[in-house]
């Protein structure tokens, strides 16, 4: 019985101790959730100045209200939010840096991919602080808030112009969740951007 019982006590042992390979693809798996944990994306979407609330810039130069008008017929892809310059801006959800440059109308810029073919698109930096590749967090600096491009008028209140691209069609911001305020301040002097304060085909300052 002892022996039948040290056999019994061995076929349990070998019972209890899980195989090599199941013992590795678990301490794969467990690295990997760890590797994606810091990219998910805990909020539906994050604040991307720090300023707050976050106001919607309204100036003597334009509006900056998501389809606001522009010249030539055309309407604002995006929305203009009113920030300190150099204060941070930040990746409104986990993506990856697919386009940094410089533009005519649009000044120093940032383009992010995120899941479920969102794009999200900073204009008007003044400095880049990540490179074409870098995977980004939910929040994390991308730059700092500039008035390059267009926004250099001296009427024009320092801003980020943020886009956001779902499907090859630019959306209201505000439909993901961002909450904004109208600025309490209105211009003294509206006008409707001519030709020269053209930032490019796809939208204002």
């Amino acid at each position: 019985m002892k022996r039948d019982g040290r056999r019994v006590s061995r076929g349990l042992g070998v019972l209890a101790r899980p195989p090599f390979w199941t013992g590795l693809a678990l301490g794969c798996g467990l690295t990997a959730v760890a590797f994606q944990l810091p990219y998910v994306n805990w909020h539906l979407v994050a604040p991307p100045v720090d300023a707050l609330p976050l106001t919607i810039r309204q100036d003597a130069k334009g509006d900056g209200r998501f389809s606001a008008p522009r010249s030539g017929g055309r309407h604002h892809r995006g929305i203009d939010l009113s920030a300190p310059l150099q204060s941070p801006v930040r990746a409104i959800r986990s993506g990856t840096v697919v386009q940094v440059g410089s533009h005519r109308g649009f000044g120093r810029f940032v383009e992010l991919e995120h899941r479920h073919s969102l794009h999200s698109f900073y204009a008007h930096l003044g400095q880049v602080t990540v490179e074409v590749g870098a995977r980004v967090r939910q929040g994390q600096q991308i730059g700092t808030v500039g008035k390059t491009g267009n926004a250099r008028h001296p009427w024009i209140t320092p801003h980020l112009h943020l886009e956001v691209v779902k499907d090859g069609t630019p959306i209201d911001p505000q439909t993901l969740g961002l909450q904004v305020v109208e600025s309490a301040v209105r211009a003294v002097e509206r006008h409707t951007p001519s030709e020269d304060d053209d930032d490019d085909a796809s939208g204002g300052v």
